[in-house]
């Protein structure tokens, strides 16, 4: 008898061709640009950050799921993900024993407390750095000159990071700045949020390989840049150029890295699209009227607490035969 060409079993029916290992290695592949431009722009004291992140962010994974006897899965590559991303946002010449413990918090209480990857609520990184922000507030405040290793010179317009020149100094004080050195990142900040360059040629990386769907990352930047028209048109002595906002730092990385973490971001086309909205329009709520400058991880982990209501919107079900009382 011939063999039958139809085959019926337990849903999913497709698959996109991607495992764990593979998404979370693309990802890391699209953090070299701005792990280079952390090289590029503040030195070795970058580089000492991102590896006291990843090695004790793996370590802790790893220590945490042999002691609970779970399958021990750092070789998925999430571990290191998380320490990236930790360090990325990060001040280059952070304490290397504050770095370890935000490591450590962002994997115990950002993944592992919840049942591990996939499980958690919010993204781990911005667990990990809101420790270290609420613990050590003044020293996240603290950052180092940009030195570029060559072609460029030193940025030498501001002594902190633009997005606190704004909030502190007002807009005279950026308005006429050169946008190319906030483009390339030429600017005092942390290690992956000044590079509007390099987090631009991994997000599209990202969106190329279809590890990131676009909605989120249009959907961030593009509110964020209406939100910010709309005032600026009201009020343009009071509110910044929002083209301004968006190169000033934070909004490229949080768009295409932070903000689509899976696990942690809505599923559904809708809910990707009301999350982004949300996390652009929060970001400038909290810069424009907020007390600290850093809208963009506020935002995010605050949308991370929608993202379970987010995942109910679901497309109209087509061809569901009505049932008649």
């Amino acid at each position: 008898m011939k063999r039958p060409d139809l085959y019926v079993s337990m849903s999913p029916h497709a698959h996109a061709g991607y495992s764990t290992r593979q998404i979370m290695f693309e990802t890391i592949l699209a953090t070299l640009p701005l792990i280079f431009a952390g090289w590029f722009f503040f030195g070795w004291a970058a580089l000492q950050t991102i590896i006291v992140c990843v090695v004790i962010a793996v370590l802790t994974e790893g220590v945490w799921q042999k002691a609970t006897g779970r399958a021990v899965t750092i070789a998925d590559g999430s571990a290191v993900l998380t320490g990236i991303l930790l360090a990325l946002i990060l001040p280059p010449a952070i304490p290397w024993w504050m770095a370890l413990l935000g490591a450590a918090v962002a994997i115990l209480v950002g993944k592992q407390f919840y049942g591990g990857l996939g499980q958690h609520p919010f993204n781990a990184a911005l667990v990990g750095w809101a420790f270290i922000f609420v613990s050590y507030q003044a020293v996240l405040e603290s950052y180092m000159m940009p030195e570029p290793r060559w072609w460029l010179e030193a940025g030498g317009y501001l002594e902190y990071p633009p997005l606190d020149v704004l909030k502190l100094d007002g807009i005279a004080a950026v308005s006429g700045l050169p946008w190319a050195d906030f483009i390339y990142g030429n600017v005092p900040g942390s290690i992956g949020t000044t590079s509007i360059l390099a987090a631009l040629i991994g997000g599209v990386y990202l969106i190329a390989r279809r590890i990131v769907d676009w909605y989120i990352p249009v959907c961030f930047i593009l509110s964020a840049w209406i939100f910010g028209f709309i005032f600026w048109q009201i009020d343009p002595e009071s509110y910044a150029n929002p083209t301004l906002h968006i190169l000033i730092g934070w909004i490229f990385l949080g768009a295409f890295f932070l903000a689509p973490e899976k696990g942690s971001s809505p599923v559904t086309v809708q809910g990707m699209i009301f999350y982004g909205i949300g996390c652009g329009v929060l970001t400038m709520i909290f810069r424009s009227w907020g007390t600290f400058v850093q809208g963009v991880p506020f935002a995010i982990l605050l949308m991370n607490t929608l993202t379970p209501l987010f995942d109910r919107i679901r497309p109209r079900v087509l061809g569901r035969v009505k049932e008649i009382a």
